[in-house]
C-alpha cells in the first residue's frame, strides 16, 4: 500500500503564550524576524508543510511580522531557491535591492522571490501558501529563473493561484510515489508562466506604478465592499483629479475595470478559503446585485463558474514531527 505524503505540523498553541513568538522565530534561520504592528497579545502561528523532492509546499497562518534577509545572510547560508508566495488573506509589503520603493501583494495575488538576493517584507496577519523550489529543479526543466520580487498577475497569475489552491487541497490524497511528478508539474507550469512574461516586463511594471496608483489601489482594497466606491469618491479621498486617476489605471483597463477585477479576485479567494457563506450573499457584498451578472463576470475573468471555485477546507493534518521547533530548518536542509 502506498504511503501518503507526510505533513509536518507546527502550532504555537502547543506552547506557553509568552514563548510562542520566540519559539516560532528560533526555527527560522533564513531571516531576521520581528513582530510588526502593535504586537499586543500572544503570537499565533500554524504551519503545515509537505516535502516533495526538490520542493516544499507550506500553508501558513501567522500574525503580523517583519522579515529581513540581507545580502550577507544570503551569501553565508548559500540557499539557492525560488519562492512563490500566494496571499489568501492579508497583505505583504516588500522591497528589494533592485526596486527600493515598497510594493504590496494583497489578497488573491502572488509573487516570486529569489533566496540569493536581499528582501524585506512586512505583513499583516497572513494566510498564505508558499512553494519553495530548489533552482536545480528549474535547471532540469531547461529554464533559468533569474527573477526577484515579480508580482505574477493577469491570467497567468490566476492560473498559478488556482493551481496552488487545488494543490494544497489534493496533497492529502497523494502518495510519496506521486511527489516527484507533482514537483515537476509545478516547476513546468511556473517556468512557462515566468517565460511568458514579455521582455522588460518587470521594469515596465515598476515604472508604471506611481505613488498615486499605489495610494489608489490601497484605497480600493480598503473600500471594496462599499457601494460608494467609484472614481468620483476616489478623486475626493485622494485629493487628485479624475484625469490623473484615468492615466494611473490606463494599463489596467480603467478604474472601473480594476475595481471589478479586485472585487472578483477577493470573492474568488473567499470562496477558495471555504468560508461558510452563500455565493449570492458574498457577490452582493461586493456590489453584484444580480446573480446572473455576477456569474457572467466571474466566468469571464476566471474561465469557470463561482460554484466550481469553492474548495472545501483541509482535513486535520497528521503530526509527524516531535521536535516542532526544528521544522523550518528541516525544510532548508532538504532543499540544499
Amino acid at each position: 500500500m502506498s504511503s501518503p505524503i507526510p505533513v509536518l505540523h507546527f502550532d504555537t498553541s502547543n506552547f506557553p503564550e509568552t514563548d510562542r513568538f520566540d519559539i516560532w522565530r528560533s526555527g527560522i534561520a533564513t531571516h531576521q524576524i520581528t513582530r510588526a504592528g502593535s504586537a499586543d497579545g500572544p503570537f499565533e502561528a500554524v504551519v503545515d508543510a509537505w516535502t516533495l523532492g526538490d520542493m516544499v509546499v507550506t500553508h501558513s497562518r501567522f500574525g503580523p511580522v517583519r522579515m529581513v534577509r540581507t545580502a550577507e545572510m544570503a551569501q553565508a547560508d548559500g540557499l539557492d531557491m525560488i519562492q512563490v508566495v500566494f496571499v489568501k488573506t492579508g497583505a505583504v509589503t516588500f522591497t528589494t535591492e533592485v526596486e527600493p520603493s515598497p510594493r504590496t501583494m494583497r489578497q488573491g495575488e502572488l509573487a516570486a522571490f529569489d533566496t540569493r538576493r536581499p528582501l524585506v517584507t512586512e505583513g499583516t496577519a497572513l494566510d498564505c501558501i508558499t512553494c519553495t523550489v530548489a533552482r536545480r529543479a528549474f535547471e532540469r526543466a531547461g529554464y533559468d529563473p533569474s527573477t526577484h520580487g515579480v508580482i505574477i498577475d493577469g491570467a497567468w497569475g490566476r492560473l498559478v493561484a488556482d493551481f496552488l489552491l487545488s494543490f494544497v487541497q489534493q496533497l492529502e490524497e497523494m502518495t510519496v510515489q506521486d511527489a516527484a511528478s507533482l514537483s515537476s508539474a509545478f516547476v513546468g507550469l511556473l517556468a512557462t508562466v515566468l517565460g511568458a512574461r514579455p521582455a522588460g516586463g518587470e521594469a515596465a511594471s515598476r515604472s508604471s506604478v506611481t505613488s498615486l496608483r499605489e495610494r489608489a489601489e490601497a484605497y480600493i482594497d480598503q473600500n471594496l465592499s462599499s457601494d460608494r466606491l467609484d472614481i468620483a469618491a476616489m478623486s475626493r479621498a485622494l485629493a487628485t483629479s479624475k484625469s490623473n486617476l484615468y492615466r494611473a489605471f490606463a494599463n489596467a483597463g480603467g478604474v472601473t475595470a480594476y475595481i471589478r477585477k479586485r472585487r472578483l479576485e477577493t470573492i474568488h479567494a473567499r470562496l477558495n478559503a471555504g468560508e461558510a457563506l452563500a455565493i449570492g450573499d458574498v457577490a452582493r457584498e461586493y456590489g453584484f446585485p444580480s446573480a446572473a451578472h455576477f456569474s457572467r463576470a466571474f466566468r469571464k475573468q476566471f474561465g469557470f463558474s463561482p460554484r466550481r471555485a469553492r474548495l472545501g477546507g483541509l482535513s486535520d493534518p497528521v503530526v509527524v514531527a516531535d521536535d516542532e521547533v526544528a521544522l523550518f530548518r528541516h525544510w532548508e536542509e532538504r532543499l540544499r
